[in-house]
């Protein structure tokens, strides 16, 4: 009896999503540390998660809107977009306390969240088109904001690069901290909260939702607010980080974002995924991207790989996903 309790745990553990990610995340640090063992330095993986911070953030917002089965392809262009207004009037305004330029990221961002779910979820547009028109308009405001002019580290306040770049305890960067704090959040909001099981009841099933009382459109203008929230965040912060900042800024991050949600276990067609599968594929994207800026042969192939890693991923999650059906299948059956 206790073998096979045994086996069972044993059986569960292999079976898991996420243990097939961690395995993977092992051979990927083996591999990396047998070509490129600098990189295991403290400072070298203090500076990979640095680096990739933004990616983490903006993936679990955009979690939130693919378990509604939606998707928002904006993120990108929201970071830009505030990430010019935050530091056009950091610029002009340098006395203004940093906490101020974090309130105004938040707010922005969760404004152009609200617009994705004012058109997706009240006037029901297809989420993917929806938002690739409000990619532009995002994207031309932050053009237009911006009159094509560029910020240096010689316009940026002490006190709004402190969010991003300031050291706790003298070896942690604060951006760091706040992205484990989301994190957090994000977990306790998606697992313990009756809005946060609404946003997976509609992705699992519209219908039986609604018969249950959940109302689709306000679950989708949350967990787009949410998002949009989020990427307004990433915005301050990745202009806090590097010191810079343009209208270019966060193209092509929607695409990074969707790929550590779908490396994480999100499905694509709603209602499955959780935050620890993102935390996995985060630090997963975070060690190939660094691992390929370490490598001049690779850097070239960057865009390719992680395509890849995408297409990798997705066929994973349908593996996964049939191989719980027919499991589950097999159970019933056993029990007929």
């Amino acid at each position: 009896m206790e073998n096979a309790k045994n086996k069972s745990f044993v059986g569960k553990l292999t079976e898991s999503r996420n243990f097939g990610l961690v395995l993977g995340l092992i051979v990927l640090l083996l591999v990396a540390a047998v070509i490129t063992p600098s990189m295991y330095s403290l400072n070298s993986i203090i500076s990979m998660l640095q680096n990739n911070a933004v990616y983490g953030l903006l993936a679990i917002g955009e979690m939130m809107v693919i378990i509604t089965a939606g998707i928002d392809i904006s993120i990108g262009a929201t970071l830009s977009l505030v990430g010019v207004v935050c530091c056009r009037l950091m610029a002009e305004n340098p006395g203004v306390p940093g906490v101020v330029w974090v309130l105004l990221a938040l707010v922005l961002g969760a404004l152009c969240g609200a617009f994705n779910g004012l058109i997706v979820g009240y006037f029901k547009m297809v989420p993917m088109i929806a938002t690739l028109g409000t990619m532009y308009i995002f994207r031309g405001f932050s053009f237009l904001f911006s009159g094509g002019q560029w910020w240096f580290p010689h316009q940026f306040t002490e006190g709004y690069q402190a969010f991003a770049t300031l050291r706790i305890f003298g070896v942690v960067p604060s951006i760091l901290v706040i992205l484990v704090v989301v994190f957090i959040l994000a977990a306790l909001f998606l697992g313990y909260t009756s809005r946060g099981r609404r946003i997976y009841a509609i992705g699992t099933n519209k219908e039986s939702a609604q018969i249950a009382g959940i109302k689709e459109e306000k679950v989708t203008f949350l967990a787009m607010t949410l998002c949009g929230m989020l990427a307004g965040l990433s915005g301050m912060l990745y202009t806090a980080n590097y010191a810079t900042c343009s209208y270019g800024i966060g193209e092509g991050y929607e695409m990074t974002a969707i790929a550590i949600c779908i490396l994480g276990g999100v499905s694509i067609t709603g209602g499955k995924g959780k935050v620890d599968g993102v935390i996995i594929g985060f630090l997963m994207m975070a060690v190939i991207t660094y691992f390929i800026s370490l490598l001049p042969g690779l850097s070239v192939w960057s865009d390719a790989i992680q395509g890849a890693i995408i297409i990798a991923a997705v066929a994973l999650n349908k593996f996964t996903e049939r191989s719980a059906e027919k499991r589950a299948l097999k159970e019933r059956s056993a029990l007929i």
